[in-house]
């Protein structure tokens, strides 16, 4: 009988923990995705993502894996600016992405290839920067 309320008090206190944790108001995966190369299509890894609460001093820092992966966690509840940057790439910056509690937010990326051409411009790939945001 001591096992069995030992058992059960053991359990209530786990639930009690996990209720605490996904309250706090921070998700376990809120906001990943991937970067590709606009003009390859193939992933580009080495990415650093930024993730930037305006008004506060609050940032995170990411890279991207060989996949073209990255992933935050635990970001809160609120809206945030996004920026990709990596040397021989054009920077992408998206403001105002609103991350909700508990919602994972899907970011895929077609990064633009910095250009030594003068007359070429961002609008030959007018929907390459943002393909997915969900």
């Amino acid at each position: 009988m001591k096992k069995i309320k030992i058992s059960l008090l053991a359990a209530l206190l786990l639930c009690a923990f996990m209720y605490v944790k996904a309250s706090d108001g921070k998700s376990e995966i809120c906001l990943h995705g991937y970067v590709t190369d606009a003009v390859t299509k193939k992933p580009v890894q080495g990415v650093v993502v930024s993730a930037t609460v305006p008004g506060v001093n609050m940032s995170k820092e990411v890279t991207t894996d060989a996949d073209g992966y990255f992933s935050f966690t635990q970001l809160p509840a609120t809206q945030v600016n996004i920026q990709f940057d990596k040397k021989g790439y054009q920077s992408f910056k998206k403001a105002g992405v609103l991350v909700k509690e508990k919602t994972s937010i899907k970011v895929n990326i077609e990064f633009l290839p910095e250009s030594n051409d003068a007359n070429a411009e961002e609008s030959e790939y007018p929907l390459l920067r943002m393909l997915e945001m969900n």
